[in-house]
């Protein structure tokens, strides 16, 4: 966008087009963030949470999931409650924040415990939720999840 505003130049537009061109590319930069801002996520998501790489995640099992998302204690932030549903009842998995992340284009949270390492990467689009958890350090996609806006 900077180099359109370097093109349209103020002589060019004269100082009501340049003030509208100006006016106009600062919408854009707002409505991205808007799209990519934390509202997105907020709420509950109900779907699926299935294993993709049994050899290096042997112990993973398919899971029906409920995602609860609410504004975080920073700014740009999400915190995510991750339940299972197992015999109908939730059970609680666990807590991450999560952060968008502009590079990979997803909303993203790092897991560690004594036994695994991983990164979860999430994408809204609408009511859709998608998303991978990747192994570290290998990068090996463990998990795929897809959920919809309840």
């Amino acid at each position: 966008m900077a180099s359109i505003a370097r093109w349209l130049t103020r002589r060019q537009l004269g100082a009501t087009g340049f003030a509208a061109v100006t006016v106009a590319m600062a919408s854009v930069v707002h409505a991205q963030s808007e799209i990519n801002g934390p509202a997105q996520l907020i709420g509950t998501w109900r779907g699926t949470s299935l294993c993709t790489d049994r050899i290096a995640a042997p112990a993973c099992h398919d899971e029906t999931v409920v995602y609860e998302f609410a504004a975080g204690s920073k700014a740009g932030t999400v915190h995510w409650v991750a339940d299972k549903v197992v015999n109908g009842q939730r059970e609680r998995m666990g807590e991450l924040d999560l952060v968008y992340d502009k590079a990979e284009g997803c909303w993203k949270a790092e897991f560690s415990s004594p036994r695994v390492q991983s990164v979860w990467c999430l994408v809204v689009d609408r009511a859709q939720l998608s998303g991978t958890a990747r192994l570290l350090p290998g990068n090996q996609t463990v998990r795929k999840v897809n959920l919809r806006k309840e």
